[in-house]
C-alpha cells in the first residue's frame, strides 16, 4: 500500500512538471534555427529542445526534491536513481551559468580535442556528438561545421555532408576575413561541395561548385582533375577541352593526358545531340 501511494505521488509530480514544460513548447517552436543546414535543423532543434526540457525539469524539480528524497527512503532502485539524476541536472546548469568567457572557450577547445580523438579511434558518432555540442554553444563556429561535414563525408553520409558544407559556405561568405585560415577558404569549400555532389551523382551542381573554385585558383591540380571528371560525366566537351588545356600547362608530364584527350574527343556535343533529337 505504501509503495502504491509512493508511485502515485511520483506520477503526480511528473505530470505537474510535464504540464509546466509543455506550456513552453510554443516558445521552443519558434527557436531561431535559420542558420542550421537543411535536414539537420530538426536534429539541432531537438538537441536544443532536449536541453531546454532538462533545464526546466531541473528548475521546477527543485520543488519536489524533498518529496523525492522522502520517497527514496520508502523505495530503492528507480527512485534513488531518478533523484540522483535530478540533482545532477540542477548542479550542471548551476555550474554552466557561472562559466566565464574564457572557460567557455576552453570547453569548446576540449570538445574539439575530444572530436579529434574520436576520429582517430574511428568513432564517428562520438565525433559528431562533440561537434554538434560545439555548434549548440556557437552557432557560427565555422571550423566546427567544416569538421562536422568532414565526419559525414568519412561516414559516406553524403546528403548530410552536402547540407553541412552548404551551411559552412553561407557562413564563410558572411564571416570576417579572420575566419579564412588554414584550409578553410571559399574555394576549398566549393571544391568539397563539388566532390560531395559528385558522390551524390548530382553532376550539374558539382560542376557549378568546381567552376566557382576555379575562379579563385584556376590552375589548382586537384580542382582541375575533379573538373575534368565532372565535365566528362556531364558530356560538356567544351569545358572538358578547356580543362585539358590547363592540365597540359600545369602538369605536361601527366601520363594520363593522352588517354583523357581521347575520352574528351569522343564526347558528343550537347548541341549535336539536341539537333538529332529535333530531327
Amino acid at each position: 500500500m505504501l509503495v502504491t501511494f509512493s508511485i502515485i505521488l511520483v506520477l503526480a509530480c511528473l505530470i505537474i512538471i510535464a504540464t509546466i514544460i509543455l506550456k513552453k513548447f510554443p516558445a521552443l517552436a519558434i527557436l531561431d534555427v535559420e542558420n542550421i543546414p537543411g535536414q539537420k535543423e530538426a536534429k539541432f532543434k531537438d538537441q536544443i529542445i532536449k536541453k531546454r526540457i532538462e533545464r526546466d525539469f531541473a528548475k521546477w524539480g527543485q520543488v519536489f526534491i524533498k518529496a523525492w528524497h522522502f520517497l527514496n527512503k520508502l523505495s530503492s532502485g528507480p527512485l534513488h536513481s531518478a533523484h540522483n539524476k535530478l540533482k545532477a541536472l540542477k548542479d550542471y546548469y548551476r555550474k554552466s551559468k557561472k562559466l566565464t568567457l574564457s572557460q567557455r572557450r576552453e570547453h569548446i577547445r576540449n570538445l574539439f580535442r575530444k572530436a579529434e580523438d574520436s576520429l582517430k579511434a574511428d568513432n564517428l558518432d562520438e565525433a559528431e556528438t562533440s561537434l554538434i555540442e560545439i555548434i549548440s554553444l556557437e552557432q557560427k563556429n565555422l571550423p566546427a561545421f567544416m569538421a562536422l561535414a568532414d565526419v559525414y563525408s568519412k561516414g559516406k553520409k553524403w546528403a548530410e555532408a552536402r547540407q553541412t558544407y552548404g551551411y559552412a559556405l553561407k557562413l564563410a561568405k558572411a564571416s570576417k576575413e579572420e575566419y579564412f585560415t588554414g584550409d578553410i577558404t571559399l574555394q576549398e569549400i566549393h571544391f568539397l561541395l563539388a566532390w560531395v555532389n559528385e558522390n551524390l551523382a548530382d553532376y550539374r551542381e558539382a560542376l557549378d561548385h568546381i567552376r566557382e573554385a576555379l575562379e579563385f585558383e584556376p590552375n589548382n591540380p586537384r580542382y582541375l582533375d575533379l573538373a575534368l571528371n565532372l565535365a566528362i560525366e556531364q558530356k560538356d566537351k567544351k569545358f572538358a577541352l578547356e580543362i585539358l588545356e590547363r592540365l597540359r600547362v600545369v602538369n605536361p608530364e601527366n601520363a594520363k593526358l593522352v588517354e583523357l584527350t581521347e575520352i574528351v574527343e569522343g564526347i558528343e556535343d550537347f548541341a549535336k545531340v539536341e539537333d538529332k533529337l529535333e530531327e
